[in-house]
C-alpha cells in the first residue's frame, strides 16, 4: 500500500468564543515547529483566527483542522468548516469587493493575501475554507512523530485580555488593508525615485526594465545622430589624406608625408572608436540583423589582404593570410560583420606584435562550420587578465600600457557580432609568447558558381551625390582603377538629364539627396525599359531601415556605407564592384 503524503496534525472545535483564539495560538505554534519565520507565523495565525472568527460569529461554530502535506513542495494546510447558511454575496466576498459595516468578507480577502493559497466553497449547508502555506525550501522537514510530540507537550496558554485585545487590533488592521496598499504604492514610487529602497517589487522591476529599454533606444538615437555628423567629415579627412599619401596630385616632402600620416592615423582612430560605439549601441538595442550573402573564402581573404596591405608597415612582422584548408568553401553569412570581427583580431595582433608572424587561417570544422584563427607572436595576455579583454572599455594595466593604446571596444564588439552570426569567440594566450584568437561560425558548403558573362556596353560611370567632397573622393579613387568615362551629377534632375543623353554602364548613387530619396530614384530606374539590370551602387552614410534593406534586396542594388571602415575598405569594395563588371582595367602601377 502506498504511503500517505498527508497527515492530520490537530483539530480545534469552535464552540465557544475563545476557541478561535485557541486556533490562532495553535496555528502559530505549529508554524513555528514547521520552521516558518516569525513574520510568516504571524501571517498564518492571523489568517486562521480571522476565518475561525467568521465561522463562529456567522455560523455559530465549526472546526479547524491542521494538515501537513508532503507531496510536491511541503506545505501546512488548514481547513475551517462550519454548518451555517453559507455566504450570500459569494462572488463579491471572494474577489474582495464586498463591503459591510460589520466587516464581514474582509477577513476572507485579507487572509487570501496572507496565505499562499486560499480556496472557498460555500452553500446552504455550510462553508469550507482551505488555506495553504508552503514551507521554505531551505528548512529540514520534521517527521510527523516529532510534530505530534511537540504539539502534545505544550498546553494551551491562558490567552487573557491582552491576547484578545491584540487579536482585535489585528482585525482592525486587516480592515485597513486597502488603505495600506495605497500607501505602499506611493512608497514604492518614492523608493524608485530616490533609489534607496530595500525591497524591489516585481512591478518596479518591470518599470525599470522599460526605462532601461527606453534609455538604450535614446542612447542609440543619440549616438546615431552624433556619429552621422562625425563620421562624414572624419571619413573625408581619411580619404583626402590617402590621396595625398599616394601622391595622386603630386609629390610630398618627407616632413609633409609624416604630417599627413599623423592626420590620417588620428582620424582613423577616432573613426574606429565612433564606429565601435555605434555598433555596440545598435546591437544592445536589438537594431542589427545579419545581411546574408554568398562568397568564397578565397574572395574574402583577398579582400583582407588588400585591406591590411597598407597597414602592415612593420617590416619585422610578417602577415600571412592562408586559406589553403578551405579555399573553395562558399560561405552564406554576413560578409561585412565577419570581416569586422577578423579586422579587430588582426589589428590587435599587428599592434601587439613587434617581431615575428601574424598568421590568419580558415579551417572547416564539425558539420557545416568554419573556424577562423588569428595567431600572433606578440606580448601575450596573462591568465588573470583573460576576462578583462572581453569587457567594454577593458584595459590591461601594465608597464607596456602607454605603448599600446586602444579604446577597449574592439574585442567586446567582435564577440557580440559573432553571437549575432550564430557563432562563438575565444582565445588562447601565454604571456610573452603570443595569442591566438578564434571565431567559429556556421556556414553552408556549396559548389562554386560560374561567373556570369555580361554583354559589353559603353564604359560610362555616373556618380550622383549632392556632396562635392564625396564626389571628389569617389572620382579620385575610380581614376586609379578604371579608364571608363566618369560623369558627375549633384542632383537627381541632372542625373536624369545625363541618363537620357548617355548610355551608362554603372551608377554610384547617394541615398540622402535634397530633393528626394535616392532609393525612390533607383526604384524609378528599375521601371524603365533597358534599366532593369543596370548596376546601381548606393554609396551613403545613412543607417538603413528594415524597409530600405528590403527594397535594396528586391531591386538587386549594391550598398556601400561610405562612413564604415577605413578608406582602404572602401577601395576594396569599389575594386570588387568594378571587377565584377569588367571595368577594373587600371592598376596602381599604371597611374
Amino acid at each position: 500500500m502506498a504511503k500517505s503524503t498527508t497527515s492530520r496534525l490537530l483539530t480545534v472545535n469552535l464552540s465557544v468564543e475563545t476557541d478561535f483564539l485557541l486556533a490562532r495560538q495553535r496555528s502559530k505554534q505549529i508554524a513555528e515547529f514547521l520552521g516558518f519565520e516569525a513574520q510568516d507565523q504571524t501571517r498564518i495565525a492571523t489568517a486562521v483566527s480571522e476565518i475561525a472568527r467568521n465561522a463562529y460569529e456567522y455560523a455559530v461554530g465549526g472546526l479547524v483542522e491542521f494538515h501537513f502535506d508532503r507531496a510536491g513542495q511541503p506545505s501546512l494546510r488548514i481547513v475551517v468548516r462550519d454548518k451555517g447558511s453559507g455566504i450570500k454575496q459569494f462572488d463579491q466576498v471572494l474577489d474582495g469587493t464586498y463591503v459591510s459595516s460589520s466587516g464581514m468578507g474582509l477577513g476572507i480577502s485579507g487572509s487570501r493575501r496572507l496565505m499562499d493559497d486560499l480556496q472557498l466553497d460555500s452553500s446552504d449547508e455550510g462553508t469550507t475554507v482551505v488555506m495553504r502555506k508552503f514551507l521554505p525550501r531551505a528548512i529540514t522537514v520534521p517527521t510527523i512523530k516529532e510534530l505530534g510530540e511537540k504539539i502534545a507537550s505544550i498546553a494551551p496558554q491562558d490567552l487573557g485580555m491582552a491576547a484578545h485585545a491584540q487579536n482585535r487590533e489585528m482585525i482592525r488592521l486587516l480592515g485597513d488593508l486597502r488603505e495600506r496598499e495605497r500607501e505602499l504604492s506611493q512608497l514604492n514610487q518614492e523608493l524608485k525615485e530616490t533609489n534607496r529602497g530595500v525591497m524591489m517589487l516585481y512591478s518596479e522591476l518591470e518599470d525599470r526594465a522599460i526605462e532601461l529599454q527606453q534609455a538604450s533606444e535614446m542612447k542609440t538615437r543619440f549616438i546615431s545622430g552624433v556619429t552621422h555628423e562625425l563620421r562624414t567629415p572624419l571619413n573625408s579627412i581619411v580619404s583626402l589624406s590617402g590621396l595625398l599619401i599616394r601622391r595622386i596630385d603630386g609629390e610630398l616632402s618627407a616632413e609633409q608625408e609624416k604630417q599627413v600620416q599623423f592626420i590620417q592615423r588620428s582620424a582613423q582612430n577616432l573613426t574606429e572608436m565612433v564606429n565601435d560605439l555605434l555598433d555596440l549601441a545598435k546591437i544592445e538595442a536589438g537594431k542589427v540583423t545579419p545581411r546574408l550573402s554568398e562568397f568564397t573564402i578565397e574572395e574574402f581573404f583577398a579582400a583582407l589582404r588588400g585591406m591590411f596591405r597598407p597597414l602592415a608597415t612593420n617590416e619585422n612582422v610578417q602577415l600571412l593570410i592562408d586559406e589553403a584548408d578551405a579555399v573553395s568553401t562558399r560561405l552564406y553569412t554576413d560578409e561585412a560583420k565577419l570581416s569586422q570581427i577578423l579586422r579587430n583580431f588582426i589589428s590587435n595582433a599587428l599592434k601587439f606584435t613587434e617581431r615575428g608572424v601574424v598568421h590568419v587561417r580558415a579551417k572547416l570544422v564539425g558539420d557545416g562550420g568554419i573556424c577562423f584563427s588569428v595567431r600572433d607572436t606578440g606580448i601575450g595576455i596573462a591568465g588573470e587578465n583573460k576576462d578583462v579583454v572581453w569587457q567594454e572599455w577593458g584595459q590591461i594595466e601594465s608597464a607596456q600600457r602607454p605603448k599600446y593604446k586602444g579604446s577597449g571596444l574592439g574585442l567586446p564588439l567582435a564577440r557580440q557580432l559573432a553571437t549575432l552570426l550564430g557563432g562563438t569567440t575565444w582565445f588562447e594566450s601565454k604571456l610573452g609568447e603570443g595569442s591566438t584568437f578564434y571565431v567559429e561560425i556556421p556556414t553552408a558548403v556549396a559548389p562554386l558558381i560560374e561567373p556570369v558573362v555580361r554583354p559589353e556596353r559603353d564604359d560610362v560611370i555616373l556618380m550622383v551625390d549632392d556632396d562635392e567632397v564625396a564626389r571628389y573622393i569617389l572620382r579620385r579613387n575610380l581614376v586609379t582603377m578604371t579608364s571608363a568615362k566618369l560623369l558627375e551629377a549633384s542632383s537627381l534632375v541632372e542625373a536624369r538629364r545625363l541618363l537620357a543623353s548617355h548610355t551608362v554602364r554603372l551608377i554610384f548613387l547617394d541615398i540622402v539627396m535634397p530633393e528626394e530619396n535616392g532609393l525612390s530614384f533607383a526604384e524609378e530606374l528599375r521601371m524603365l525599359p533597358g534599366k532593369e539590370e543596370l548596376p546601381i551602387v548606393l554609396v551613403s552614410s545613412k543607417t538603413l531601415t528594415p524597409d530600405e534593406q528590403t527594397l535594396i534586396e528586391r531591386h538587386n542594388l549594391i550598398y556601400i556605407n561610405k562612413d564604415r571602415g577605413d578608406a582602404e575598405d572602401q577601395r576594396v569594395a569599389l575594386e570588387r564592384v568594378l571587377l565584377n563588371l569588367g571595368l577594373n582595367d587600371l592598376h596602381e602601377t599604371e597611374r
